[in-house]
């Protein structure tokens, strides 16, 4: 497979499938994806074979293995002011952030848009969520598509790209 996104580096804060998927996919395309998780307990599909919950064919939990093929990750608590200041320091030198966060979590957490652009004002910044972008809906968390009473709460996806204000007013003449 050509490496199309080789030297873009991706820093993803996500759980469960979706939005890993989503890094899966850059990572194969050639990205440098890194993947931050909680210290103690990452991600929580981690847990899925080792509970009993999944079965897993040798102890290989696939459903964790296939969303984050690819990757490097690390441990970082973002929710300590040091582990959020490396965070940051991450943000200054990548081209993407990719999150699963909610609303409230992303703010709480301080990685909403506002915070990572702080730091990075060129970073596209992308948020997925497993519900639609209904409010209040989207305040909900949800790890795939599936039917409903009123609708499919399909999966969505956000890339903001950076600020219109950075980008060159106008394009070079050409001669």
């Amino acid at each position: 497979m050509t490496k199309v996104l080789e030297g873009v580096r991706v820093l993803e804060v996500a759980s469960w499938t979706f939005v890993p998927a989503a890094g899966a996919v850059l990572a194969d395309w050639g990205a440098d994806v890194l993947k931050i998780e909680h210290p103690v307990s990452g991600d929580p599909q981690r847990g899925l074979v080792s509970s009993g919950l999944v079965p897993g064919a040798g102890g290989v939990n696939h459903m964790m293995e296939g969303p984050n093929r690819g990757k490097r990750s690390v441990g970082l608590d973002i929710g300590h002011p040091d582990g959020l200041e490396l965070l940051y320091r991450l943000a200054e030198t990548s081209d993407v952030f990719l999150t699963s966060f909610l609303p409230a979590a992303r703010q709480r957490l301080r990685i909403d848009l506002e915070h990572i652009r702080e730091r990075n004002p060129d970073i596209v910044y992308v948020r997925g969520s497993g519900q639609e972008c209904a409010v209040p809906r989207l305040r909900r968390a949800a790890t795939t598509a599936r039917p409903t009473g009123r609708g499919v709460g399909s999966p969505t996806c956000w890339a903001i790209p950076p600020r219109p204000s950075r980008r060159p007013s106008a394009p070079p003449s050409v001669t």
